[in-house]
């Protein structure tokens, strides 16, 4: 496995270690966020490790069309939401103000069970392509299930 897996598009690059995640948007300061940081990740489609590597997780009941097929399996599109714990102290040590106004618009505030806003925790979604990766998306999965949990979000 290599060091640190990295996804590259043109707009984002991420970096993903044992420290945590980097992201580093085009022409703008770097901005780590340690795995400590983070409440919990979302994979869209849902994905879960089987004996053989990580597969994306099939239901018993579906109420899509016998022959769909997800943006996964059809193009290798993998919807990874991060979920923040706390966003303001993210925020005050990143450095330039074009990469905190950067990070500040990715980032959306979280509601709680009864729709109330949650000042701190936020969601930072990222769009992934197994593709771009510089190793098997099985390694990044690896990675991500060591240091922190999966969980659903729900979108409204």
């Amino acid at each position: 496995m290599t060091a640190t897996l990295t996804h590259r598009s043109l707009p984002l690059r991420v970096d993903f270690n044992e420290e945590g995640v980097v992201l580093r948007p085009l022409f703008l300061q770097p901005i780590p966020i340690a795995w400590k940081e983070l409440e919990f990740i979302c994979l869209t489609p849902t994905m879960e490790r089987h004996p053989d590597g990580w597969r994306e997780k099939t239901y018993p009941v579906s109420y899509l069309p016998k022959g769909f097929r997800s943006t996964f399996a059809t193009a290798g599109h993998l919807w990874v939401e991060l979920v923040v714990r706390d966003r303001r102290p993210l925020l005050a040590r990143t450095e330039g103000r074009w990469t905190r106004a950067w990070l500040a618009n990715r980032m959306h505030p979280m509601l709680d069970a009864s729709d109330q806003r949650q000042p701190d925790q936020s969601l930072l979604g990222l769009d992934f392509y197994k593709h771009r990766l510089n190793a098997p998306l099985d390694d990044l999965l690896d990675l991500m299930a060591r240091h922190c949990r999966f969980d659903l979000v729900v979108h409204m």
